[in-house]
Formats: structure tokens, sequence, C-alpha cells
């Protein structure tokens, strides 16, 4: 409301007097109504959680958990990283496990495009192999891996101490390095670090050489087990060949036969031949007794002959079969054959398998020439120029945010907490 419409409610001018007096009077109510207002705020503060017992330890344990949870950390791992931190450097090797024969695709490989699973296996032996203890000693041994990353260009924290037993350098070596496989081409990068650029490149070669030679045992191994498993199969075979021929050996020498069956042929002509014999005997024997007597001397020598002939049929047929007149105890040539279709069925079929493992010995001396497996590297490993790791501001970064996360954490719990006791 304007000071002429407070003290002039005829509407007449006011002196320049009246006017100051009356705007002095309204600054001094202002004045007065804004203290009133910051004593209502302080008394409904009053009220709140300042006025509680122990809100300045409150603000003491926040302040105090700041400095320990966020500003402490915070301020080690960027000294740290900033000054302490030794450099590491990456030296990176690309390579792939294939097969010595021209590669087929399966089923899955048809389809998807992913290389052999024999492939991958191979490929993944490889990759397991490498962060394995015995990899880590042939690289002791090697390049002496151990002193390496024992050296004092590294920080104390950042080098391995050579008192600590095995194991825990295995795992150190499984942070030192990284291996992954690539799909579908199934290709395997290799990184390494270390903490100059010569000791990257020569770890990283080393690891190429191991990897090859072990490629090269397994290729040994096979082969050596196929030559082996090839020569046992010769062996047996050879042994039941041996076998099969003594016993038909034997057999011969037995029943005084070499060949059953050009035997019974002989045998069976010969029997043909004397029942013709025995034929025309009969027929001359019928045709002259129609003129001569059987008393005649002539006849009855004509009929021994007849007797004697047919006594020859009837042996030479208990020969080649079993008749009434065969002893039981005496072979004939029909138990010969069958004797000797056995012994001669198992003679060919030890002749056939021993020609199979000798060609399978063969081929395998032959696939034992080649490799099966190769470790073909496409990215050698070079010499770094600038360091990888550590990663200085985002490690420092990562610690303070993760700092403060685990702080705000804390303080959200204690609050909640105070609010639940109050």
């Amino acid at each position: 409301m304007d000071i002429d419409d407070q003290h002039g409610i005829d509407r007449r001018p006011l002196s320049a007097l009246d006017r100051a007096r009356a705007l002095s009077q309204a600054l001094a109510d202002a004045a007065r109504l804004a203290r009133i207002s910051r004593r209502s705020r302080r008394a409904l503060a009053a009220g709140g959680f300042q006025a509680r017992r122990g809100a300045k330890a409150m603000r003491l344990a926040v302040f105090v958990s700041f400095v320990l949870i966020v500003a402490i950390p915070s301020s080690i791992a960027a000294a740290y990283y900033g000054f302490i931190a030794s450099d590491q450097f990456e030296a990176e090797a690309k390579f792939t496990v294939s097969g010595g024969a021209p590669p087929t695709a399966d089923a899955i490989g048809a389809f998807t495009g992913i290389p052999l699973m024999a492939i991958i296996q191979d490929t993944q032996i490889v990759t397991n192999y490498i962060h394995s203890r015995a990899a880590v000693e042939k690289l002791d041994g090697a390049i002496d891996l151990h002193s390496l990353y024992a050296t004092s260009r590294a920080d104390r924290w950042s080098r391995f101490d050579p008192s600590q037993p095995i194991e825990k350098f295995v795992r150190y070596w499984g942070r030192m390095t990284d291996v992954s496989i690539g799909m579908p081409a199934g290709i395997v990068d290799l990184k390494v670090r270390a903490f100059t650029p010569e000791d990257a490149t020569k770890i990283a070669s080393a690891v190429l050489d191991i990897s090859e030679a072990l490629i090269n045992e397994m290729n040994d191994r096979m082969n050596r087990d196929a030559i082996s498993g090839a020569q046992l199969e010769l062996d047996r075979t050879s042994a039941r060949l041996t076998k099969a021929q003594i016993a038909l050996e034997i057999a011969r020498n037995d029943t005084g036969l070499l060949d059953a069956v050009k035997t019974s042929d002989a045998l069976n002509k010969l029997v043909t031949d004397t029942r013709s014999a025995l034929l025309q005997l009969q027929q001359q024997y019928t045709s002259e007794l129609k003129y001569v007597s059987e008393t005649a001397p002539q006849m009855r020598a004509l009929k021994s002959r007849i007797d004697a002939t047919s006594g020859q049929i009837a042996d030479l047929e208990s020969k080649i079969t079993a008749t009434k007149l065969t002893s039981s105890s005496e072979p004939t040539l029909a138990m010969s054959m069958t004797k000797f279709s056995e012994l001669d069925l198992e003679s060919q079929v030890a002749e056939r398998l021993y020609a199979g493992a000798a060609a399978s010995l063969e081929m395998a001396r032959v696939a034992a020439e080649h490799k099966l497996m190769y470790l073909v590297t496409f990215v050698k490993p070079v010499l770094p120029e600038e360091p990888r790791y550590p990663r200085r501001i985002l490690a420092s970064a990562a610690i303070l945010a993760g700092s403060l996360a685990i702080w705000g954490a804390c303080c959200g719990f204690a609050m909640v907490v105070r609010n639940y006791k109050a």
C-alpha cells in the first residue's frame, strides 16, 4: 500500500518529512517481521535432528568416515598410480591351430562356419596349457621367468616376490597374461605384460615356442600310439597265422595228405576207372558163360578177377567215405576233407588279417612322416613402444568412485539406523 494511502485518507499530498517518517516506520516493521521469521525457523529446526543427542558426534563420524574411506584411499591410489606404479609393456601375438589334412566341415561347421570340434579342442588345450604350472616351469627353465618378473625395475607391489611358492607365481602369471579364442575362426590372441619392452617380447616369443613344442609332442605321441597299435595288431595276426599254418602242417603229417581235395579227385577217378574195368569183366564173363562152363579154368580165373576188382572198389570207397565195413577209428577222406577245410579257412582268414595289419602299419608309418597338427603364427610379437598398463587415470577414478560408493552406503545405513532408534 502506498504511503500516501496510509497517511492521507483525504488523499492530500504529504510533505517530504512525513514521507521519510512513513518510510522509516515501514522499514522497521519489515525488520521486525524478519527477526520473528528467523526465530520461527530456529525454533522449528530445534525440534529436528540437530536437537538430538549425539548430533555433533554424528557429524564428526561422517567427516572421519569420509577421510578414512574416501580421502585417504583415493589419495594413496592417486599417489601410487601417479608416481610409484611401474610401467607395464604388452606384447601381442596371434596364432591358430590347424590340422595337417585338408579341413572337412562337420555337421555343425556346415551350418555355423565354426571349425572342426577336434581343432577347437586342440586350440583349447594350447590355451589352457599356457596358464598351467607345466608351462610356467618350462618357461622358467628356458628364460628364467622368475627373474624377469622379480626385477628391481618394477615397484614392490607390482613385481613378484621370488620367495613365494610356485602356486602363487602361477596365479601371478595368469594376471600378467591374457589368452582368448576368437570365434568362428578359432584365432588365439595372446597378450603378455612385462616391465620392459624387451622382456615382454622375449616372454611372448617363449610362450609361442613352448606352445609349438606342445603341438609337436602331441603329434609325436599320436604317431607313436598309431604305430605301436598297428604293430601290436600285426604281431597278433602273425601269431594267429603261424598257429593256423602249424595246425595245417600237423594235419597233413597225421593224414599223410598234402591236399585232400586233389587226393579225393584222384581216388574218385580211380574208383570210376576200376568200376569201368569191373563192368568190362562182368560183360566178358557173361558173354563167355554162354559157351563155356563155370568150372572151366578160364571162367574161374575171370571170376577171380571180378571178385578182386570188386574188393578194390570197396576198399577205395571205404577210404573216401565211411561205410559199414569201415572201422570207426580209421579216418576217411571225407573226414580229412572236413578238417582240412576248417584249417584252410582259418589259415585264409589269418592271412587276410595279417595282410590288413601289415597295410595298416605301413599307413601309420607313412602318416607319421607328416604332422597331424600345426601351430601357425601369423602375428609375431614385436617390441612395444609405449606402456599399456597401468591405466593411471582410470584406476584412480575407479578407486575414487568405489570409495564414494562405499562411504555413501555406510552413511546411508547409519542414518537409517539413527532414524529407526529416534
